[in-house]
């Protein structure tokens, strides 16, 4: 077995590696970047070496500091997680080259199934069945246009070298071919480094099975049964279980001995994954990762295996640890992926500190076992504009998906991240639908149902209320610490007066929520809070970011963060943000009422549409932001002429740019 280990990865995979490697007694080496110095992973680890940059191409993707760090350190072998360089073949021949163990397949296995064209060729030789497209050498539109006519729409256009969700479009007519074709190059192009596409024919109600399989330098591979993928977003998977809930036993068998041949038929050594679309009782080979997947947990739980150990093992030359008899299925997992966006806008990454966080894992208690986070982000963490912004994965397992599926929703209602907005709510509300819980859902259930799972989210009418009490009561304890005659800077209050707790007098609060301007007036006396709309209740400040609030005998313990002008609550197991407006704080929705439109997070310009002088309606495409390796459009708030443009392609952007003027019609 090896000695030392380097890591080439970051987050919760950095993580999750070094914990299994810590077990068996291996030392770790973790690479950081700028932004990453002093992150979790690299607590996690014996030995830290920063490689500078920022970007993944001036860090985690510089094949060559990943070398020079390795050979600084001593490490042996090198394990590269998942992303980055997981699956770059010139990666693993180099490692190689230097003497070192790539923790992974041999690089001819990583060219064949990295790329889809070549993966579909080799599914083919396999006799395993593939979804009637094209992948041919021929790149031009007029081509791609003939085939996507030939397979007959709607067809799917995806990145030969994609992944993540990232470098697909689905097409429903030939009209809007041209524009998905270049958008998917483009996506591919900045996340890939690749342009080439491949076309396959799209099954709109499908579900979304893989296999993970595993192989020695023995010659011997089996599988680890599949995981259900099938709840997506945009392609991007959203919850994954295991096993998959409505897969007959004979198309299990079926699926998993292809799967098994696939890897048999290249040679393959170390965990892989097989991906399949099942449509009508019939499945199709869609790719394999050459790599440990995101929600490789949900096969550790029902099979009691340490994947991770079991890749540290067969790149050290052991047999695998198990034969296909000794691998049993015993209960149900469900894994879900928090990340730091906002549902409430169409999704959008979200940057900032991580200014509170606490595990669900004390509310188990003997339970420990049924549950587990990985995570990379502590609390101080920042989340940035250079990497994927999944905060943790959440895994629960329990005897039947039913208790498995209560026990996650308990960890998600108790599981507080104060600080970005999240999806922890958007999850909870998934989690609670029908048809979820009946398992009477597909590939493209969200995309149909999107509207309602975001309405399903309970709404607190009081958040705003209990937003105000708490900043107040803040205050109040700041300018009495202080002396009433010094007062907090940018403090919220556009009452500047002293603050007494001895009388009744009258404040207003003015606030963003939702995008929407509102204004509270209260009354404040002794702890007790009376708004003009009719809301009383007693708070009190229990402890640093804790709030106790009475209403005749109900008692509600609410957990704040703030930052600058943003409040951040969580109460009744949900997530919310309140924006708070003074005279020089207004500029939080997309557009205003100059005309003006402004970015609505940090991001790169990609493409400017938009002409000075040239007349738009409501809905057209301004201009295109590269935001996380994905592109989000800005469209046109209303009619009107194009008076001023502030920006130009290849820019960055910040949070709140202005971008363009729109003179109305």
């Amino acid at each position: 077995m090896f000695k030392r280990i380097l890591i080439a990865n970051r987050g919760e995979i950095a993580c999750r590696i070094a914990r299994t490697a810590n077990r068996l007694g291996i030392e770790t080496v973790a690479v950081c970047s700028n932004p990453d110095r002093g992150s979790p992973f690299t607590k996690d680890c014996d030995i830290t070496i920063p490689i500078g940059g920022a970007t993944p191409m001036e860090s985690y993707l510089d094949i060559g500091k990943i070398l020079k760090a390795a050979e600084l350190s001593g490490a042996e072998a090198i394990h590269p997680g998942y992303g980055f360089l997981s699956e770059n073949a010139e990666f693993a021949e180099q490692c190689k080259t230097a003497g070192l163990v790539f923790i992974g397949p041999e690089p001819d296995a990583i060219r064949i199934m990295g790329l889809k064209d070549s993966a579909r060729t080799a599914a083919i030789n396999s006799n395993v069945p593939v979804l009637p497209g094209y992948d041919g050498e021929d790149q031009s539109p007029d081509t791609l246009l003939s085939e996507a006519k030939k397979i007959g729409y709607p067809v799917l256009i995806k990145a030969v070298a994609g992944g993540g969700g990232k470098g697909m479009r689905v097409v429903v007519s030939p009209k809007e071919f041209q524009s998905s074709l270049e958008s998917v190059r483009r996506e591919s192009l900045s996340a890939f480094g690749n342009e080439s596409v491949l076309i396959e024919k799209y099954f709109p109600s499908s579900l979304h099975i893989e296999i993970q399989v595993f192989s020695d330098h023995h010659g011997n591979t089996v599988h680890l049964f599949e995981r259900d993928c099938s709840m997506q977003r945009r392609y991007q998977k959203v919850v994954e279980e295991s096993p998959a809930p409505l897969l007959a036993n004979k198309l299990r068998n079926k699926m998993t001995a292809a799967a098994v041949n696939c890897a048999k038929a290249i040679g393959y050594v170390g965990a892989g994954t097989v991906e399949f679309l099942v449509d009508s009782n019939q499945f199709y080979f869609l790719e394999m990762n050459t790599r440990l997947q995101v929600e490789h947990p949900v096969t550790e739980k029902v099979t009691g295996q340490d994947l991770v150990e079991w890749q540290l093992r067969v790149a050290a030359g052991e047999p695998l640890p198990c034969s296909q008899e000794d691998i049993k299925q015993s209960g149900h997992a469900i894994e879900v992926r928090v990340y730091a966006e906002n549902p409430d806008h169409e999704f959008l990454p979200a940057t900032g500190t991580i200014l509170d966080i606490s595990k669900p894992n004390d509310h188990f208690g003997d339970m420990e076992n049924s549950i587990r986070i990985d995570t990379g982000i502590a609390k101080g963490s920042h989340i940035s504009t250079y990497y994927d912004p999944m905060i943790s994965k959440v895994i629960s397992w329990d005897k039947t998906r039913e208790q498995a599926r209560i026990n996650m929703l308990t960890m998600l209602q108790c599981y507080r991240i104060l600080g970005v907005p999240t999806n922890i709510s958007f999850l909870q509300s998934i989690l609670k639908q029908s048809d979820f819980i009946e398992s009477s859902y597909d590939t493209q259930y969200l995309t149909r149902n999107l509207e309602q799972v975001l309405s399903s989210i309970p709404i607190n009418d009081r958040i705003p209320h209990f937003a105000c009490a708490w900043l107040f009561l803040q205050d109040l304890k700041s300018q009495q610490i202080k002396q009433e005659k010094q007062k907090e800077e940018n403090s919220p209050w556009l009452n500047q007066q002293p603050l007494r707790s001895e009388i009744t007098r009258t404040y207003n609060f003015d606030y963003l929520i939702n995008a929407n301007k509102q204004v509270l007036d209260f009354t404040y006396n002794l702890g007790r809070f009376e708004f003009e709309d009719g809301v009383k209740f007693d708070a009190r400040i229990t402890d640093q970011n804790e709030m106790l609030i009475t209403h005749r005998d109900n008692k509600l313990r609410l957990h704040f963060a703030n930052s600058n002008n943003s409040v951040f609550l969580h109460v009744d197991g949900q997530h919310h943000r309140v924006d708070i407006l003074d005279i020089d704080y207004a500029r939080h929705d997309l557009h205003d009422a100059s005309g003006t439109v402004f970015s609505p997070m940090p991001g790169i310009v990609i493409e400017v549409r938009a002409k000075p002088g040239v007349s738009v309606s409501k809905g057209d495409r301004l201009l295109t932001l590269e935001a996380m390796k994905m592109e989000h459009n800005i469209l046109a708030p209303n009619n009107g002429t194009v008076k001023t443009i502030y920006c130009k392609s290849g820019e960055a952007v910040t949070e709140n740019a202005p971008l363009i003027i729109i003179e109305s019609k």
